[in-house]
């Protein structure tokens, strides 16, 4: 077991998620010299990650931990599928995709949750995917942790909904009902040419923080907190950066009826990476 992994595993256990992922988000933005590349180094034996994939593979050049953990890939390896209709994402780990029935999305075998609920309650909202079709996508420590958009698009609203932090890896999927719906996200609609697109960047535990593009790091508030960006004509093409997340999580994609089908390939535990098919 490496110095990181041992590290990890001893405060979950020691630490309640929402004082452990406050800790955290303190911890790794913080410039602390040849602690922080020590750390950085474990990661990448932790975790096995490709420094081949890295733009900037100089270790030293990470002033903070999150510098890392959000780094940019060299663009070439991502190429954007111009034969499907939408890309995936993020990379990550399919978790379910398929059709959304009765206001229900699957979670896991066995387990169900309310698309109402995981979207913030709007009637009017829900509507939208009766149903349609959604993808979900779980981003492990070890995943590339920026968020592309799969269509041209241009954004219109973002609701933010603060909840738990729990995590989100496959023992909590497979045995804690409603997570997803649990903890805190932020839903993103999207006006697309195959209708309203929504992205739901789901928090967990370690995530320090949610970032977009449009209006930075999101700030955790009590209640729902509702923008409208329409009048903004804040614009994105297919495959342009819209997030991150500090830390791993998960992306839930949700289409309308009639918006094009999920790739036949996307399976429960299917690995992707950003710009794959995803709809078609």
């Amino acid at each position: 077991m490496t110095f990181t992994s041992f590290l990890l595993k001893t405060v979950e256990t020691l630490t309640p998620f929402t004082t452990l992922t406050s800790l955290s988000a303190k911890l790794t933005d913080v410039p602390m010299g040849k602690f922080t590349q020590f750390l950085i180094k474990n990661f990448i034996k932790t975790f096995n990650i490709n420094l081949d994939e890295v733009a900037d593979t100089d270790i030293t050049s990470y002033k903070t931990f999150n510098d890392f953990f959000i780094r940019k890939l060299k663009p070439e390896l991502r190429p954007i599928d111009k034969e499907c209709i939408a890309v995936c994402p993020t990379d990550g780990t399919i978790g379910q995709a398929g059709t959304i029935k009765a206001d229900r999305l699957i979670q896991a075998k066995g387990l169900d949750y309310s698309l109402k609920a995981l979207i913030g309650g709007s009637e009017q909202d829900t509507k939208i995917y009766e149903n349609g079709k959604f993808a979900c996508i779980y981003l492990s420590p070890a995943n590339y942790h920026r968020i592309h958009m799969p269509i041209d698009g241009k954004l219109i609203k973002t609701i933010h909904i603060p909840g738990k932090l729990f995590p989100v890896g496959k023992k909590n999927i497979s045995n804690m009902p409603d997570l997803y719906t649990a903890n805190e996200r932020l839903v993103c609609f999207f006006e697309t040419s195959l209708g309203i697109l929504c992205v739901v960047m789901v928090g967990a535990a370690l995530v320090g923080s949610i970032h977009t593009s449009w209006s930075g790091t999101i700030d955790r508030k009590v209640g729902l907190d509702i923008r409208n960006y329409e009048s903004d004509d804040i614009r994105y093409s297919r495959g342009d950066e819209i997030g991150y997340f500090k830390y791993g999580s998960t992306v839930i994609t949700l289409w309308p009826e009639n918006g094009g089908n999920v790739a036949k390939d996307l399976q429960e535990n299917f690995p992707v990476k950003m710009g794959r098919s995803m709809i078609v």
